[in-house]
């Protein structure tokens, strides 16, 4: 009766960008495209497309993307408009404020997470539910 929206495996997407397994990377990394990371970064990711994080990866990092995929290790924090997705084999020690968030069966997740509207990204913007004491009876 319930049908899963189609995910793509963890990299499926054109990456731009890629730092191999064996590579290690200290500071900050600022791209206009889609970035994977197989290997070892320390510092900050500043990314204006989609970050995969491999199986095998350890990211010591503040992220900022479009949407990020950890499939390996993720200790910092993540700011994404769009969707953070934690593989069965990914672990995400840190907060987030995301668009949405999913975590498969088996996956890490250490922190706090906080949903934003994209539209109305900072904080206090949203607009106030409902009160509770109008309702379509009182007409």
């Amino acid at each position: 009766m319930f049908r899963r929206m189609a995910q793509k495996a963890p990299g499926a997407a054109k990456i731009d960008t890629y730092i191999g397994k064996d590579a290690k990377v200290e500071g900050t990394l600022v791209a206009s495209g889609s970035v994977r990371v197989d290997g070892f970064l320390e510092g900050a990711l500043r990314v204006e497309g989609d970050l995969v994080i491999g199986t095998g990866a350890l990211v010591v990092a503040s992220v900022c993307a479009a949407n990020v995929t950890v499939a390996g290790e993720l200790r910092g924090e993540v700011d994404s408009p769009g969707r953070l997705d934690i593989a069965s084999t990914g672990k995400m020690i840190g907060d987030v404020k995301v668009g949405s968030f999913a975590v498969d069966d088996g996956a890490l997740f250490l922190g706090k997470c906080e949903m934003i509207d994209e539209d109305r990204r900072e904080r206090g913007m949203l607009p106030a539910p409902n009160d509770s004491k109008e309702s379509d009876s009182e007409e």
